[in-house]
């Protein structure tokens, strides 16, 4: 038997209870706003709560423990749950925790490939380690 190793490495952070259910709304509400709302509402919404919580930023640490709510409470979500919808889940509960984090939406060429994801630090937050197709930040909030 071989393992295969994963695109994405898991997060094995287990986060505490009331992250956990905080992620639950957090995660209807971005989805709403990914699905339902036009693109501009959503990047304002995500602008003025970036201002509203200010710039203290999230360790790295705190992200891994909101994107093991998020992911968490995707697991009990009934309907979908991509890329957009999840990063834009794991920015928003971050906010609710008072600190800030990086929400990029950006692409990749060879072949194109669009991809939305969290960073702190200007360093993506459990994403996979692609260096020969680095995805280039085209709009970071």
């Amino acid at each position: 038997m071989t393992s295969v190793k994963m695109a994405i490495t898991p997060v094995t952070a287990t986060a505490p209870l009331h992250y956990r259910l905080a992620a639950l709304p957090v995660l209807l509400i971005s989805s709403v706003l990914a699905r339902r709302a036009p693109l501009r509402f959503t990047l304002a919404t995500a602008r003025t709560i970036k201002r509203i919580v200010g710039r203290r930023p999230a360790s790295r640490q705190r992200t891994e423990l909101v994107i093991a709510a998020r992911d968490w409470a995707a697991a009990r979500f009934p309907g979908r749950s991509a890329c957009m919808e999840a990063s834009l889940a794991a920015f928003l509960l971050t906010a609710l925790t008072g600190r800030a984090i990086d929400w990029c939406i950006g692409c990749r060429f060879g072949p194109a490939q669009s991809h939305a994801w969290v960073e702190t630090g200007q360093l993506p937050v459990s994403e996979p380690d692609t260096p020969d197709r680095p995805f280039h930040v085209t709009i970071r909030i």
